[in-house]
């Protein structure tokens, strides 16, 4: 985990701000899945070199694209889900990474600025 990140302060800040209307189709597991993207991110950020083992900055850029595919696919992964599942969930990782990035901001924790 991030130093200075609280996964549970971080998963009810997205969880308030997340329109679920838009992700309605996902149901009940909305906030399963926002939880799971918390970690799949993390777990990215420190395979990748972003976070270093002790939660502090590492040596490697954030690439957004990289750190989108992976949590998609670990969700997808976790979950079982089809092609179209995914692709909905594609859209929910949408949302929650710029609500992570609100969050980190708000925060003051954007290790790859």
């Amino acid at each position: 985990m991030m130093r200075g990140y609280d996964r549970d302060e971080a998963l009810l800040f997205m969880l308030s701000k997340i329109n679920r209307s838009e992700h309605a189709h996902l149901g009940d597991m909305i906030d399963k899945l926002i939880g799971q993207a918390i970690d799949a991110d993390m777990e990215f950020m420190h395979q990748s070199g972003v976070l270093d083992e002790d939660g502090n900055a590492g040596t490697t850029y954030y690439e957004d694209d990289d750190a989108f595919e992976y949590i998609v696919e670990k969700i997808a992964e976790q979950n079982k889900f089809t092609p179209d599942q995914a692709a909905d969930a594609a859209m929910l990782v949408n949302d929650y990474m710029d609500l992570q990035e609100e969050y980190m901001e708000k925060k003051g924790l954007l290790a790859w600025e």
